[in-house]
């Protein structure tokens, strides 16, 4: 039975994975034609995000971390994929309405896309941060283990992508409250301090966030320093299950109301 079951469940898999693949290239090039910079934007926008944090964090007010700016481009380039696809998800199926209606497109294909463009930028910049941290002396070979690390970024993400995405179609302030928790969340991630500078009474917050776990494996994997406890790792893999499945049985819950409220 699973033999005859698993190659339709793989073709459709593989079709569904081009389908966001084509969706993905024909947004990219859209966003870009007619650009000077053209796909260079993604990484301009980011390193000027650390010029202005390395100016005030280490002219303005010293952090007293090594090598900072490669310690803040790290954290700008998991954090940043993680806002800008969160957000573009959350309007995914209201901006492509016309894609919503078409019969033989699996909708749930569409928060995927959001995600999946914006990991573009996490792309162009990761070579960026090769450099920055070999010139600064702090390279570590463990860098190899990193797509292990966006791989459950991601499944975070399709999840709270999915939900957002669903819950938009019936609720059109879901994509304000995303912003606004985005821009408390970016606060409460570590992204330009180090959590050796949280008091005490205030860490547990701060690592109950994923995000935390995510940025600081990124950066011990990169550049060297404590890894993520056992337990804290486990907790946000299996978070990342749970918010994954559970995002997808939301999507699935509401999907067949879609078209009337679109």
């Amino acid at each position: 039975m699973s033999a005859i079951a698993n190659p339709p469940a793989a073709r459709a898999g593989l079709r569904n994975t081009e389908l966001v693949l084509h969706l993905a290239r024909r947004e990219l090039a859209a966003a870009h034609r007619f650009t000077a910079l053209g796909w260079a934007w993604p990484l301009a926008r980011q390193l000027v995000q650390l010029g202005v944090l390395v100016l005030i964090f280490s002219s303005v007010i010293d952090l007293g971390i090594a090598n900072f700016p490669a310690y803040v481009f790290s954290g700008i380039i998991a954090w940043n994929w993680f806002a800008s696809g969160l957000t573009a998800a959350s309007t995914s199926l209201l901006s492509q309405r016309h894609l919503v209606f078409q019969p033989r497109l699996p909708t749930a294909v569409l928060p995927i896309v959001a995600i999946a463009v914006p990991f573009v930028d996490v792309v162009m910049a990761v070579p960026v941060l090769l450099v920055m941290a070999a010139v600064g002396g702090t390279l570590q070979w463990t860098v190899v283990f990193l797509p292990v690390v966006f791989v459950v970024e991601f499944v975070l993400m399709c999840g709270f992508a999915w939900a957002f995405a669903a819950l938009t179609v019936y609720v059109r302030d879901v994509p304000n409250l995303v912003g606004l928790a985005l821009l408390v969340a970016f606060y409460m991630t570590p992204v330009f301090y180090s959590l050796r500078a949280v008091p005490d009474r205030l860490e547990f917050v701060l690592k109950a966030n994923p995000m935390t776990t995510v940025l600081e494996a990124v950066r011990a994997l990169t550049l060297g320093g404590a890894f993520p406890g056992p337990a804290q790792v486990a907790g946000v893999v299996v978070l990342a299950g749970v918010v994954g499945a559970a995002g997808w049985a939301t999507f699935n819950r509401m999907a067949p109301g879609f078209a009337d409220e679109l």
